[in-house]
């Protein structure tokens, strides 16, 4: 592919401790009761600086979300202190269900940055500045290699993509300076009875790989895994309570190091060049949220009609008014009782209305801009999305690169909700399914971002960034 080629490749990492307190809450399960107890395994911040003729910084978090608001402000401060444009900075969380709460509601609400924000934002920046002053020069290959932890929560025997994406850093010596590798599959071996700090799989896997590879710093990024849980739990069903109920810490050491393993067995074998070419830059795209694809009336038609299905469901009167966590209270009440089959509509029709309801708050309006990156790795093509993007999502992007290695991150830049591809509203039974019932944009979303991908990643290939 023709693209103006790095020169003089440099790179450094950062690895900072996020101060998570004892007490404080914790984010990832409705369900949890409690607050952290314990600290089974350490939190922390990692950063990649990769400069070139371009340049790129990545930060990888330990927390399970992080608010839109809050990762444009992290980008933007890194910018400061670095001299990184915040386009080229993608700010990124492996989305463990065992974090501390990171603020997402409170920016949701429009509130200031809450000092629970402060611990993970301060490792950001600091872990970010050290990449970057003490970047090196380095060499950097992309590889593959397959991990199977995960399945298809959705469907039995749906969608799976084994694949991990590696991309290996070397100092100019030859020596491991990191390891950055992407996969597609919830950090939730650990489940709501969990009540001590975790980073999860992706905490063991890394730890494996720098048992492997001395010297360096490995970085987990989230792929395509919205719906794909590890393979200690079975079919996500609306009609079951407490499936958030998880494995032992030695289920979870065990899945991590499984995929650590390959990750540093694949990562040794990887080639690496002081010639590969970085490049990263950002655009936005403006996705109507469900109901919005008309204006503003239009969506408040779907929502009513939406409301009315809603109350039909759970045999309510039309007069029924309440907030979205008494409407959770009423659904539990009403189908409490009922068979499976009968209860698992009835509580779609209702989900179905609260989703649609609170689509413009996660998105910040009926029709907004969304974020888009695309960052160049050597060979290599990243597709950065604010969303807990699907299997298919991550499938269709690497068709759309033709053979070349890539993958989509998700939860990059912020989180609005589930991303589920065409394929995943069109097959049946999908309005029963959580990942399209906890989407927020219209069912032709993701080929509106992928295609906002495609267009920049084209540009970044032509040296247009």
């Amino acid at each position: 592919m023709s693209g103006p080629r790095a020169r003089g490749l440099r790179a450094g990492v950062g690895r900072v401790p996020i101060a998570a307190p004892l007490g404080g809450e914790m984010m990832g399960y409705g369900a949890r009761q409690g607050r952290a107890q314990g600290r089974h395994d350490p939190l922390f911040a990692r950063a990649l600086y990769l400069g070139a003729d371009s340049e790129t910084l990545l930060v990888e978090l330990d927390v399970c979300l992080v608010a839109p608001p809050h990762a444009e402000l992290l980008r933007a401060r890194i910018a400061e202190r670095t001299g990184v444009p915040a386009a080229r900075v993608l700010a990124g969380c492996i989305h463990t269900h065992s974090g501390p709460e990171t603020g997402l509601f409170a920016a949701l609400a429009g509130s200031e940055l809450p000092p629970v924000a402060g611990p993970w934002l301060d490792a950001a920046l600091r872990a970010a500045e050290l990449a970057h002053v003490g970047a090196v020069p380095a060499r950097l290959g992309v590889g593959r290699t397959e991990a199977r932890i995960g399945r298809n929560r959705r469907v039995a025997g749906g969608p799976l993509d084994p694949e991990v994406l590696i991309a290996r850093v070397d100092r100019a010596d030859g020596a491991p300076l990191a390891v950055l590798y992407v996969h597609g599959c919830h950090p939730t071996v650990l489940g709501h009875d969990n009540l001590d700090y975790s980073a999860d799989w992706p905490g063991a896997a890394s730890r494996a790989v720098e048992a492997a590879l001395p010297g360096a710093t490995a970085l987990f990024a989230l792929g395509a895994h919205a719906d794909v849980d590890p393979r200690t739990r079975g079919l996500l069903d609306l009609a079951i309570e407490g499936q958030s109920v998880g494995e032992r810490f030695e289920v979870m050491e065990e899945l991590g190091r499984e995929v650590g393993e390959a990750v540093a067995a694949a990562a040794a074998a990887i080639p690496t060049s002081a010639d590969a070419p970085v490049a990263a830059d950002s655009m936005r795209r403006r996705v109507p949220v469900h109901g919005a694809e008309a204006g503003e009336a239009a969506q408040r038609e779907a929502l009513a009609a939406a409301r009315a299905r809603a109350l039909a469901a759970l045999e309510l009167p039309p007069e029924f008014d309440a907030g979205v966590l008494e409407w959770f209270g009423v659904i539990a009440e009403r189908t409490a009782r009922l068979p499976r089959d009968a209860a698992r509509p009835r509580i779609a029709a209702a989900r179905a209305y609260l989703r649609d309801r609170t689509a413009p708050r996660f998105a910040g309006g009926l029709a907004p801009e969304v974020g888009v990156q695309v960052v160049r790795l050597g060979d290599a093509w990243l597709l950065g999305l604010p969303l807990e993007a699907t299997v298919d999502v991550g499938l269709d992007w690497k068709r759309r690169l033709g053979g070349a290695a890539g993958a989509v991150v998700s939860i990059a830049n912020g989180w609005l909700r589930y991303l589920p591809h065409p394929n995943d509203f069109a097959e049946p039974g999908a309005g029963e399914k959580y990942e399209v019932l906890m989407s927020t944009f219209v069912p032709d979303a993701a080929t509106r971002l992928l295609d906002a991908g495609a267009g920049l990643r084209t540009a970044l290939a032509a040296g247009r960034s």
